[in-house]
């Protein structure tokens, strides 16, 4: 669901109302307690590895949805990974952070009552996405958990839009025009509204700038790069899931190609990734 430019725009009186009402009503998700502790601990240079796993076991449920993504392929583990001291110690507390936010975003994020195929689409693209950019990231020799993390939230804005959308009084009325209207709500709204959750939730500066900016790259200022890399995702996320499409269909002459200094056998092998991304996707499930 990229923003497309042949998509026309939300009416001025649907866009003013829920800008309004995302401004001064719509109350914004909360992470869940554990997760915004495993989040905090993260980002804490004097917590160490046994902190998280002492948050993580107060919560079943997360931890073993962590530990179940720690032993997909995705994360192809050499031997299994029986304890969250193993997670912990072969994986790091930066990736524990983000499997967390993985599993509490689509518990607490990715809802919206009757767009349950909606939601799961916007969720598999930001999954595949993610690990694309972690991909990019390491072929640049980047910040590759950092990067990795943008292309999970790049458009966690998208699913709270519908969720506003479908919760203002007699913003959208229920028939045959309502996915048009939401798609065009996302488009408009999910960069700004994905910023403030982001900036809601704690996560570093650097993160809401590139969720803010990942379809303009040049206005995330010292965050371009970041952005860029983003964006890039974004873009191979939408190829990867596009059934049918092959390697001439990918838009190489994209910005994002050219800002990032990649070349045609880098790009190359990015799209190579395509079963190990779509692996990642199903492992986040």
């Amino acid at each position: 669901m990229p923003s497309s430019p042949t998509r026309a725009p939300l009416p001025l009186e649907l866009h003013e109302s829920l800008e309004l009402y995302l401004a001064e009503h719509f109350v914004l998700p909360v992470l869940p307690e554990t997760a915004a502790r495993v989040v905090a601990l993260a980002q804490d240079p004097a917590s160490g590895a046994r902190d998280l796993e002492r948050v993580l076991e107060r919560d079943p449920s997360l931890a073993s949805h962590v530990l179940r993504i720690a032993n997909s392929a995705a994360f192809a583990p050499r031997e299994p990974i029986v304890s969250l001291q193993q997670a912990v110690s072969r994986l790091g507390m930066t990736t524990i952070r983000d499997l967390s936010l993985a599993a509490s975003l689509q518990g607490r994020v990715y809802r919206a009552a009757g767009q349950e195929e909606l939601m799961r689409t916007i969720w598999a693209h930001c999954a595949v996405a993610a690990a694309f950019a972690r991909e990019t990231a390491r072929r640049m020799r980047r910040n590759v958990e950092g990067a990795f993390l943008c292309g999970l939230l790049h458009d966690v804005g998208r699913p709270v839009v519908v969720q506003a959308a479908l919760e203002a009084p007699g913003l959208l009325q229920k028939d045959a025009n309502t996915p048009i209207l939401l798609d065009a709500a996302m488009d408009e709204f999910h960069e700004r509204v994905g910023a403030r959750l982001v900036e809601a939730w704690g996560l570093a500066e650097w993160t809401a700038a590139v969720v803010a900016h990942h379809h303009a790259p040049e206005r995330a200022g010292p965050y371009a790069e970041e952005a860029c890399i983003a964006r890039l995702a974004d873009l191979l996320s939408h190829w990867a899931l596009t059934e049918g499409s092959c390697a001439e269909d990918f838009p190489e002459e994209d910005a994002a190609v050219l800002d990032l200094n990649l070349y045609p056998e880098d790009v190359e092998a990015l799209l190579a990734l395509r079963d190990q991304a779509l692996l990642c996707a199903e492992a986040l499930r």
